[in-house]
């Protein structure tokens, strides 16, 4: 845990604060320790009082500065270091990281890292780290100052020290145990819950959420059994732990009133002995519930490391960047996987010519939306070649790509924010005449105008407050305002009705005007539009290009492509008759 945490905190300052905290922690041994002389000298009413009550004072007063040093330097890491600077740190590394990097699981991941875990690793140097430190190491130095007084009372503790060492290395085994089953139990939970909250058109289309969702249910169902089986399996170990450190005390008192009785030790120094030894109880109490929060700041931390980990694609060298000729894109002998041994593409070949509208056609699960990322990089291919402008988009910075690129999905996400900040997400120097333009082209400024405070109505989470075809105008809106020379579409109709689907149809045709468009359809009216159709098939080893040309002349010869337009023509012809 210690070399996972200087890894994403100030090393060097965390090295300081323990060295405050262990400081702390012997000064407070100490201060116990010299409250034996000091209560045999005031019970005897020495000539030595004044001196071991200035020695119990100066250390006293020594022990609160020390440790009040390392406490506010801990704050200070716990709020600058952990609260601040590790939630800038996951931000930056998570927008270096591919698209493809992002599914349901790690974006519940990233949410979590930067609330849930950031809260966690706030705590552990201001209370894990120094409640340790006070139980390892102030019962020690009470140990050296017993055996100093009676050694049998000693040799009980230090035997006991040994034994809850043990019952601790267990409990903390114990407690990882259970806090990696709860920790993989409620992040399939919260990637349940976004997929839920994704899927909320088909399930309410399909009656799904009258009854819930199975796997949502099932989910929470699960994290809530592993969250008592957890509590089950790190109370056991606890409570022997607490039991023992009683137990010992009792032990210690038995031991020490056999010794007054033999007249081996004085009653002063008996009881002088025990208000030392009730002292150590406390922390380690402490160590006992400690266990616990240090298990969860090492979760915390694997999680917060399995985020900075993971690989961005990796950038060109300045001296090893290509110049992109124009903005045609081409895949050339392309294979691609998501996952190893389930390929997606087998050596598919094919262009889309600057200025033109290519559609990618074909059956689910034949690699059309994946064609359009691998265009947008958001991963690198397995073998072949993607390039733009005859240049190998490996060769070319991601920024410069993202800055050729608009991409307009069928789900579109908006920001729980204004219309107008929604678009100048595209922009942000983005003038509100230019803003309004963009939205008078993509027939956004209809939909402005009914709104009840027009370009400053918000739009509520995900855009909630809108309809689809009201969302697919801001981002299309959007795609206007950057004024991107390649534009990539994935089924922006396909879940619209007939007027949304016409509407925007028509205004695609103008936003592709001019730049380079690929468009996966499965509209007869969106394809029939494009310059030339892929029409990709599936296969077992990865889908490849079956035909590919212009539509027209693809749907007069025999093949797929043909078998597709009639059963779309087919299917428009199809009427409910009642009986």
């Amino acid at each position: 845990m210690w070399k996972m945490l200087l890894r994403l905190v100030n090393a060097a300052e965390m090295r300081r604060i323990l060295g405050w905290f262990v400081a702390s922690a012997l000064l407070q041994g100490a201060t116990l320790a010299l409250m034996v002389p000091f209560l045999r000298a005031f019970y005897a009413r020495s000539a030595h009082l004044g001196a071991w009550l200035a020695a119990v004072v100066v250390l006293g007063v020594l022990t609160v500065v020390v440790d009040t040093v390392a406490m506010l330097r801990s704050y200070r890491v716990s709020v600058f270091e952990v609260c601040d600077a590790m939630i800038d740190r996951v931000a930056e590394h998570v927008l270096a990281l591919p698209l493809g990097w992002f599914n349901a699981q790690r974006e519940a991941a990233v949410v979590n890292a930067t609330s849930k875990e950031v809260n966690t690793l706030s705590h552990l140097t201001s209370m894990v780290i120094p409640s340790l430190c006070n139980a390892f190491i102030v019962p020690l130095v009470m140990i050296a100052a017993t055996a100093a007084v009676e050694w049998p009372l000693a040799l009980i503790m230090a035997v006991t020290a040994a034994v809850l060492y043990l019952v601790w290395r267990r409990m903390s085994a114990a407690t990882a145990r259970a806090n990696e089953m709860e920790d993989r139990a409620a992040a399939a939970a919260a990637g349940r819950l976004v997929e839920f909250a994704r899927l909320q058109p088909v399930l309410r289309a399909t009656g799904a959420t009258r009854t819930g969702w199975e796997p949502a249910r099932a989910a929470l169902e699960a994290d809530s059994e592993a969250t008592l089986t957890g509590l089950r399996i790190k109370g056991r170990p606890g409570q022997a732990f607490n039991i023992i450190a009683n137990a010992a005390f009792a032990a210690v008192m038995a031991a020490g009133l056999s010794l007054v009785s033999g007249h081996r030790l004085d009653v002063v120094g008996y009881l002088a002995v025990m208000v030392v030894t009730s002292r150590m109880l406390m922390p380690l109490t402490k160590a006992a519930m400690m266990s616990s929060e240090a298990d969860n700041a090492r979760v915390a931390l694997t999680a917060m490391n399995s985020i900075l980990d993971a690989e961005p694609l990796p950038e060109p060298a300045p001296d090893g960047r290509a110049r992109a000729e124009g903005t045609a894109i081409a895949l050339d002998d392309v294979s691609f996987s998501y996952e190893q041994g389930r390929p997606v593409l087998d050596r598919v070949s094919l262009s889309a010519p600057q200025g033109r509208v290519t559609a990618l056609v074909g059956p689910s699960g034949a690699g059309k939306s994946t064609i359009l990322r691998l265009a947008a990089r958001f991963w690198d291919v397995d073998a072949g070649t993607v390039t733009i402008g005859g240049a190998d988009v490996r060769a070319l910075p991601a920024a410069q790509i993202m800055a050729m690129t608009s991409m307009v999905f069928q789900d579109v996400y908006l920001f729980d924010t204004t219309i107008r900040e929604n678009l100048r997400i595209a922009r942000p120097g983005a003038t509100d005449a230019e803003l309004e333009t963009a939205a008078r082209r993509a027939r956004l400024d209809r939909v402005v105008e009914a709104l009840p405070h027009g370009w400053d109505t918000r739009v509520g989470p995900g855009g909630l407050s809108l309809s689809g075809g009201e969302r697919q105008r801001v981002s299309i809106a959007r795609a206007f305002v950057k004024d991107a020379p390649i534009l990539l579409l994935d089924e922006i109709t396909s879940a619209l009705d007939g007027e949304n689907e016409s509407a925007i149809t028509e205004v695609v045709r103008e936003l592709s005007a001019g730049r380079t468009v690929m468009v996966v359809a499965h509209r007869l009216s969106t394809i029939l539009r494009a310059d030339e159709v892929v029409f990709l098939a599936p296969a077992e080893r990865g889908a490849r290009v079956a035909q590919r040309g212009a539509p027209a002349e693809l749907a007069a010869e025999p093949g797929p492509f043909r078998d597709f337009v009639e059963a779309s023509t087919a299917a428009s012809r199809w009427r409910i008759l009642r009986d």
